[in-house]
């Protein structure tokens, strides 16, 4: 006879652990219980009793959810890690924008650059001094390409005119 109740099993928290992750994949992609259960192929009910853990899905139903939520299998059954909080979120964004490999080290990049502020051990030792303009004299907090603003859109419109008369 077992020693405890029967949802104190290691097994019967994964379940429940699959059961939130369901249920928060089903909301993230705007899906109601019902489009989710005719997505899925099954009941609106045994989709019910599956969010809340109730029901143990047969491989066959985890395969069509897992379709339905548009994953990979191996992707609704990960246990999350406390430490990776976002990281889907984070993969679902470069995901549904097709970033490139290139478009994915800048966006990283700027989230560096963002963040490397805000740990305190950083922002205790030392604060960086703001980029200036590179013009001899001017000193003022830059725009673009090294220039503040007033000297930049100079030299935009420098260009510009020089490629008008290059033209005639």
């Amino acid at each position: 006879m077992p020693s405890g109740p029967p949802d104190a099993s290691p097994a019967s928290g994964h379940l429940h652990g699959l059961a939130r992750r369901i249920r928060a994949l089903r909301e993230r992609r705007g899906l109601t219980q019902e489009d989710f259960a005719a997505r899925c192929g099954i009941s609106v009910s045994f989709a019910s009793l599956l969010e809340r853990g109730e029901r143990s899905p047969s491989y066959e139903t985890l395969l069509q959810v897992a379709s339905a939520l548009e994953l990979p299998l191996w992707e609704l059954l990960r246990v999350d890690d406390a430490q990776d909080a976002g990281v889907h979120r984070l993969e679902a964004f470069v995901r549904a924008r097709r970033l490139s490999r290139a478009e994915v080290d800048r966006l990283l990049a700027v989230a560096e650059v963002m963040f490397s502020e805000a740990a305190p051990e950083r922002a205790a030792t030392s604060t960086p001094e703001p980029a200036r303009c590179g013009e001899p004299g001017c000193g003022r907090p830059v725009l673009a390409r090294s220039l503040c603003t007033a000297h930049y859109h100079r030299e935009r419109r420098r260009k510009a005119a020089g490629a008008g008369t290059a033209g005639e």
